[in-house]
């Protein structure tokens, strides 16, 4: 039984440096576009940079996210494919999904590209390393100019 509980304490310490472990950085929003239109709504892609501040490497396998402009839910946003991250390394998460025709029919869009909004995701995502993934919440919130962000 000790042996048992010693071997554990050592995995764990190998598995994460026994350091502190340190939330990613949120970094910007960035490279969004406009993809897929069609009568039921309009595909939008971004990416969100984040920066790893640990000292080990971890994969990120999926990620789901609910994303509200200014409040007004616009839809879930999915992550396109796995994503390495590095220790102590900027790591990019791309995002896709649907914003649905009656939720752009009802927005002030002229409003939203021309000032500040608040931007809000909430969601989870799927990180591990060596085929061990947790699951842990995503919470993010910022002002952001829409208008730069479409039109660079």
């Amino acid at each position: 039984m000790k042996n048992g509980i010693l071997l554990c304490l050592l995995v764990t310490c190998t598995l994460w440096g026994c350091a502190k472990i340190e939330e990613p950085e949120f970094r910007e929003l960035r490279d969004f576009h406009i993809d897929r239109p069609s009568l039921s709504g309009v595909g939008i892609r971004f990416q969100m940079v984040y920066f790893n501040p640990n000292n080990f490497s971890v994969a990120v396998k999926e990620t789901v996210a609910k994303v509200y402009v200014e409040d007004v839910y616009l839809g879930e946003f999915t992550q396109d494919s796995l994503v390495d991250v590095k220790k102590n390394a900027e790591f990019v998460i791309p995002l896709s999904g649907e914003i649905a025709l009656s939720t752009l029919v009802n927005s002030d869009v002229k409003k939203l590209l021309k000032s500040q909004v608040l931007i809000r995701a909430e969601g989870k995502a799927r990180i591990g390393k060596a085929g061990i993934f947790i699951t842990k919440e995503i919470r993010y919130q910022g002002q952001h100019r829409l208008d730069a962000a479409l039109f660079p």
